[in-house]
Parts: C-alpha cells; sequence; structure tokens
C-alpha cells in the first residue's frame, strides 16, 4: 500500500483565521496544515485500488496537489464538517467514468449525510457526484471502478468521538483511526500486527473529545505497531519541537506524508 496524507489539521486548519500565534506565522512548511484526511492505494495482483478516507473542505486543493485522479469508494469516518463537505469535489472523477463511487460509513452517519447532500443521494440534480451511500455493519470489499479483478478487504474499527462513534479502518497491516477520545479494548485486539498506525493526536493538553499526545502513545506502545503517526494536530503545537518530545515509534505527521505499507493481507 501507499497512504498518502493528504491533511493532517483539526477542524480549523492551521493556520487559523485571524490568529497570529507562532505556529500560524510559521516558515515551517509541516505547521501548515490542512483538514485531516488520506488517500490509500492498495497494489493488488488485479491492479490498483484507490480509496479516500474523508472528504473535508480542502478535498479539491489536496487532490490537485497530491495528484489524486482516481477513487473507488470513499469512507467517511464521520459527519463533521471538516470530514464532509468536499463530497461534491468528486465531481471531476464521473467525467470519464460513470461507474457510482461507493460511500462506507456508520448509518448513523450514513443518515446524517443523505440529509445534509440529498441533491447527491437522491439523484435530483444531474450534475451531482454519483455517489452511493453502504452503511457499514462489518467487514467489506472496495473494487476498483474500471479494473475487473481488483479488490482489497477492509476492516472497520468503531471508537468514540464524545458521545458518539468514528469509523476507523484496517488495511492488512494498515490502521487509521481519526477523531477518538480513546480506543477501547476490542479496537486495541483487531490492531493486533499492525505495522503502521495513523491516529489521532490534538495536543498535549487534555481535550473532551480528542486523544492527546500521551494518550495516542500509549495506545501505540499497547499496540505495538512499528509506525504510529499522529493527526489532527491543532495551532498551539510547533511541528518541530513537538515531534522532537514524542517518544520511539511515534511521530507527528505532515501534510503530504507518504506511508509504504507492505501487504494488503491482515
Amino acid at each position: 500500500m501507499t497512504v498518502t496524507l493528504l491533511g493532517t489539521g483539526t477542524s480549523t486548519g492551521v493556520p487559523v483565521i485571524g490568529c497570529d500565534c507562532a505556529v500560524c506565522a510559521s516558515s515551517d512548511p509541516r505547521d501548515a496544515r490542512l483538514r485531516t484526511s488520506a488517500h490509500v492505494v492498495a497494489h493488488t495482483e488485479g491492479g490498483d485500488v484507490h480509496l479516500q478516507i474523508d472528504a473535508g473542505p480542502d478535498f479539491r486543493q489536496q487532490a490537485l496537489r497530491h495528484g489524486v485522479a482516481a477513487v473507488d469508494a470513499l469512507v467517511v469516518t464521520h459527519e463533521h464538517f471538516d470530514h464532509v463537505v468536499g463530497l461534491d469535489d468528486l465531481r471531476p472523477l464521473f467525467f470519464r467514468n460513470r461507474a457510482p463511487i461507493p460511500v462506507y460509513t456508520l448509518p448513523r452517519t450514513a443518515e446524517a449525510l443523505h440529509g445534509m447532500f440529498r441533491y447527491i443521494f437522491d439523484r435530483t440534480y444531474p450534475g451531482a457526484s454519483l455517489l452511493d451511500l453502504h452503511p457499514v455493519d462489518g467487514p467489506f470489499s472496495v473494487s476498483s471502478r474500471s479494473l475487473e479483478h481488483a479488490a482489497v478487504e477492509v476492516t472497520p474499527l468503531r471508537a468514540p468521538h464524545g458521545s458518539f462513534e468514528v469509523l476507523g479502518l484496517r488495511i492488512g497491516a494498515f490502521a487509521y483511526l481519526t477523531d477518538v477520545g480513546e480506543v477501547p479494548g476490542e479496537v486495541r485486539a483487531a490492531l493486533a500486527g499492525v505495522e503502521v498506525l495513523v491516529l489521532d493526536g490534538l495536543r498535549p493538553e487534555p481535550h473532551p473529545t480528542h486523544l492527546t499526545f500521551t494518550e495516542a502513545a500509549e495506545v501505540a506502545a499497547a499496540v505495538g505497531a512499528r509506525e504510529t503517526w499522529l493527526v489532527h494536530v491543532t495551532h498551539s503545537v510547533t511541528h518541530a519541537e513537538a515531534d522532537a518530545s514524542l517518544p520511539a515509534g511515534v511521530r507527528l505527521a505532515y501534510d503530504g506524508l507518504v506511508l509504504e505499507v507492505a501487504g494488503t493481507e491482515a
């Protein structure tokens, strides 16, 4: 697999509008954080499968910056603005390929998305993205929209984000969990054997719905992943300083980071 972290920032993005703090004014490109999302390319025997994780307000910019030209399926972690408002920016992907793109998400989020984007999912506007909602209740397979025999298996992970659950995922030795306030024991067990983990880590200070750096490091140690990369980072965090303070095996992610992961089978 090749995983590109398109964005690693919190809901406001960094720099924050109207803020002149040291991070928002930083010249270090790693301190500029678009809203958190990722693009996974699974290299299977039948060809590449392209899986997009979330499509927030920065999706168009991210796709152009990193050459995202194909999406075979979209996983939506939850219905918050910073993860979903770019759904209609998928429209150009249908100009040459009219096959619908499945949207995998939890049933609650599917209902919310239908309400937010009724014109897309009810097919009431002919120019809208051709997206089909698929509520997730167990493992699912993502197939290529253009290659007959290319597919990859995805294991869903559910973890709390305040008062409700968000959807994470595992593909072989890779796992992705953003916007989580804790990682329950059953999810930690499901992460056994993961080599590369992308994990929520907002800041050092406590937050009611996100992991702190210390909490994320504890999860990483329990899971035993070779690499853990923290995302959804806020503007109080200077990349160079924070990254140097993290324990071995845990790193602060940044926009455009490319992760190579061996194997797509769990």
